[in-house]
């Protein structure tokens, strides 16, 4: 149904990974990551993979649960949302705030990390990704402060460095400059719909009904590297 590099695209391979330390991430952003690292130890900072490859299944099952209640939503104040008597479109798009549809995650790609610090923290932290722990006075400030100014020198970019009108802001979030560019020119709007129709996605056709106006929103609007 897919060809190789479509299917790495929707997370449907893992032929175009490796592992590293334990995480896996696409063969050649190694380098620069290691880079990357280096350099920030040197001003105390320990960057570490919270996440990094996750296929498709695993963003199916992340999706499903929270469309059906399983797991919490929260809205852009990291406060949680009711989806009870929201109809599927509405719960679509509350979920899509932080949480990608499955087949159009750039965590597919293997490009794609959440990183925290874990110089910061005790080993039985329990890290949630929050706007609260990237903000001042939380324990990964320094870290998203550094990301901003360094994280472009070492080939990496903060696609969601603010809030566009789609996905929430993700000071956590970095990508692979020329690699992620790469799996995101395969994928498509049209390559997603086929996915969907053929997967068990939770509000799948409610998904597809809007796809026109959903891939332009959450999908492909986010910051560019350089701004």
């Amino acid at each position: 149904m897919f060809n190789l590099d479509e299917q790495a695209a929707l997370g449907l391979t893992q032929a175009h990974l490796c592992d590293y330390h334990g995480r896996l991430v696409e063969q050649s952003i190694v380098r620069d990551l290691k880079q990357m690292q280096v350099a920030a130890s040197k001003c105390n900072i320990t960057l570490s993979l919270a996440s990094s490859f996750r296929d498709f299944a695993r963003q199916s099952l992340i999706w499903n649960n929270k469309f059906n209640q399983i797991r919490p939503v929260f809205d852009i104040n990291d406060q949680p949302v009711d989806l009870t008597h929201l109809n599927e479109q509405d719960k679509c798009q509350a979920i899509m705030l932080f949480s990608a549809i499955p087949g159009a995650s750039r965590h597919h790609f293997g490009t794609d990390l959440d990183v925290f610090d874990a110089n910061k923290v005790d080993d039985d932290y329990q890290l949630a990704l929050s706007q609260q722990e990237y903000a001042s006075g939380g324990p990964f400030f320094e870290l998203a402060n550094w990301l901003e100014q360094h994280a472009e020198t070492y080939g990496f970019f903060l696609p969601y460095k603010q809030f566009n009108g789609g996905v929430a802001k993700e000071p956590w979030h970095i990508s692979h400059i020329s690699r992620a560019q790469y799996y995101n020119n395969i994928h498509s709007k049209e390559l997603l719909e086929k996915l969907l129709i053929n997967s068990n996605v939770a509000g799948w056709p409610s998904l597809v009904d809007q796809l026109d106006t959903i891939y332009p929103q959450y999908v492909s609007n986010i910051s560019t590297a350089g701004n």
